[in-house]
């Protein structure tokens, strides 16, 4: 018994540090694609760091980004934690049929933070009213899956009440057109309208947003049985996924709707100028190579985006916008002369002087309700 308990030991003992020794020989990697993001820097030493507990967090966090197989590891992780029947990984729910939900609890809401946004967007509406009618002021605030298709959450989800900030917030901006999308999706909650591994809308859900904003401002659209589908990719595995790392995930696709039997080619005619300067795209096929899919969309976010578009009525339109707005804006190329997208992320420019500058006729602030409640550059509209 004691040499079993021995053997044992030097194995677990010679894992571990097989395990040590690889990571330290395997060559660090800035990026983790699955997780989109940048890891962890190894520590600067130094004896304050070290009296301040600086150093110590920061090699924590080195060696937990760099572990060799880490990926891999938290994959076995998460097929053990579901063979045990938990549905909460990794900062996300594991749903019905196949989808994954974004994890946010009443004590991830700053009620401070979401009376700040809200109250930015109200007086930066109030401010544009004086030159642009209010009718042709939009506020879309869209909601998660979550709420949309809430039976496909598992039982133990303990989610934020998103219905009363949605009223809350869309209340506040009742002077304005307040466009409230939740009867509608919901209306769609059996079909395709959420990526099942990422927190975005595919391109169906915006679309039908875009129908409800349309009849909204009073802008003719097309019908999509009038237009083609166009499945690009179908090995899209999201935000979701990333934070999951589940193998037997499901996989989605990214499409788009165009004129019969152009393809993507019918985007070709527009000029898109990123940042002010630099050529951008609408669709990026490029992407649909790389992890991070859903930046086909645009080719991902950016300060200004400029699209010279296909209306003929003198209306320019202004996007302040999130993510989710790079799935909507391509379908509305036809109702305006000029469409600005702007992320209060990455501009830092006045959005009053943005307005006299670029003759600006109507606004759209298209947020996500997640994003909305935590963005800390909503102030900038002020």
């Amino acid at each position: 018994m004691k040499k079993i308990r021995v053997m044992i030991t030097v194995c677990f003992v010679l894992f571990v540090g097989g395990i040590s020794a690889a990571g330290f020989i395997a060559k660090d990697r800035e990026f983790s694609p699955n997780e989109n993001r940048y890891l962890s820097d190894p520590p600067k030493f130094s004896w304050e760091n070290v009296l301040e507990g600086r150093f110590q967090k920061g090699l924590e966090e080195y060696l937990k980004d760099h572990i060799f197989g880490r990926d891999q590891w938290i994959t076995v992780k998460t097929a053990v934690q579901k063979a045990a029947g938990n549905t909460d990984i990794g900062g996300a729910y594991v749903g019905k049929d196949g989808y994954d939900f974004e994890k946010i609890t009443k004590e991830d809401v700053d009620d401070a933070l979401v009376e700040q946004n809200t109250r930015a967007v109200v007086s930066f509406f109030d401010r544009a009213s004086e030159k642009i009618a209010a009718d042709r002021i939009s506020f879309l605030l869209i909601p998660t899956s979550g709420l949309v298709m809430a039976d496909k959450l598992p039982k133990n989800a303990r989610l934020f009440d998103q219905s009363a900030y949605l009223d809350r917030i869309l209340d506040a901006v009742r002077d304005y057109n307040a466009v409230d999308v939740r009867a509608a999706l919901a209306a769609h909650a059996d079909e395709y309208i959420y990526y099942r591994t990422d927190h975005h809308w595919t391109t169906d859900g915006a679309f039908i947003a875009w129908q409800e904003w349309s009849r909204s401002v009073g802008m003719p659209y097309t019908d999509k049985s009038e237009l083609e589908k166009n499945v690009l990719a179908d090995d899209f595995r999201g935000s979701l996924y990333s934070k999951i790392l589940d193998a037997g995930s499901a996989c989605d696709s990214i499409w788009t709707y165009g004129p019969v039997g152009e393809g993507l080619s019918f985007v070709s005619g527009y000029k898109v100028t990123v940042d002010g300067k630099k050529p951008g795209m609408i669709y990026d096929v490029d992407k649909l190579d790389e992890k991070d899919k859903y930046a086909f969309f645009f080719g991902g976010n950016y300060g200004q985006v400029h699209i010279e578009a296909g209306g003929k009525n003198g209306r320019k339109l202004l996007v302040i916008k999130d993510s989710f707005a790079n799935a909507f804006v391509p379908l509305a190329l036809e109702q305006f002369d000029d469409i600005y997208m702007v992320d209060l992320r990455y501009y830092k420019g006045d959005m009053q002087s943005y307005l006299a500058e670029h003759d600006i006729t109507d606004i759209l602030v298209l947020y996500n309700i997640s994003n909305f409640i935590s963005d800390k550059n909503l102030y900038k509209l002020q």
